[in-house]
């Protein structure tokens, strides 16, 4: 691979994905994935940005404290997630994408304009359980279509009000069984061969070094800020859905 004008903007686009998703928890395959279809087709991108996602995330889920209750309160969700990827993979060469990222984000805009003019949208206990399943369906299946169920995810976990490491870490968990699950449905199309494990490596290196600059800035910022800057990141991933549909 030359080290061209776009490999370098490929590079730090991987190392600007790699902080957001440390400082957030979410944001790296919407940021990453288009950027890296620069130099090489969509579904080999998809596939070598799997392998520093699942890094990713491990390592935010064993990072201080492990809640294995986690597992137990979205057990529902973790289920219906999977389901979803391999839906999702199914129909991928059948749905125009562009549809999909259309209603993505005008979804996610809708939301983060609701909160921006105080309409509040909290899940109760009683409908948590029946919200869950649903979020864990909708997040997989866009995840095998577009490789984005962060938007989705993450709007969920904010109307649940969870603090700022439960949401990071529930994500994360999330992403993991998404990501194992994409990596099988991936195989079955043999995009996972030697070279792209190859690739998958060396993002994953090159990744880790902008993730760690992330779990800095986690620490630093208190609930509010975090609130503030994850609605900050969702609408711009909003507007980058509609202009990248329409477009």
């Amino acid at each position: 691979m030359d080290f061209d004008a776009t490999t370098l903007l490929v590079a730090a686009s991987l190392l600007l994905a790699a902080y957001v998703k440390g400082a957030t928890g979410m944001g790296f395959p919407l940021i990453a994935t288009p950027t890296v279809a620069l130099l090489l087709d969509i579904r080999t991108a998809i596939t070598i940005l799997i392998i520093p996602n699942i890094v990713m995330d491990v390592t935010q889920i064993f990072r201080g404290t492990f809640s294995p209750s986690l597992f137990r309160r979205f057990s529902w969700l973790l289920v219906l997630t999977v389901a979803g990827v391999f839906l999702g993979t199914k129909v991928l060469v059948t749905l125009p994408i562009w549809v999909l990222n259309l209603t993505l984000g005008v979804m996610v805009l809708v939301f983060v304009a609701s909160n921006f003019f105080r309409l509040r949208l909290e899940i109760s206990p009683r409908m948590e359980k029946m919200f869950s399943p649903l979020a864990g369906l909708v997040g997989g299946f866009l995840n095998g279509m577009t490789n984005a169920a962060g938007p989705v995810l993450a709007i969920y976990f904010y109307s649940l009000k969870l603090a700022k490491t439960e949401f990071v870490k529930s994500m994360a968990t999330i992403f993991i069984v998404t990501k194992v699950s994409q990596l099988i449905a991936v195989s079955t199309w043999n995009l996972f061969n030697f070279s792209t494990l190859g690739l998958s490596l060396l993002v994953t290196l090159l990744c880790l070094i902008g993730f760690y600059a992330g779990l800095k800035t986690q620490d630093r910022v208190n609930q509010q800020t975090f609130n503030r800057g994850l609605l900050a990141l969702l609408f711009v991933i909003g507007v980058v859905l509609v202009v990248r549909s329409l477009s």
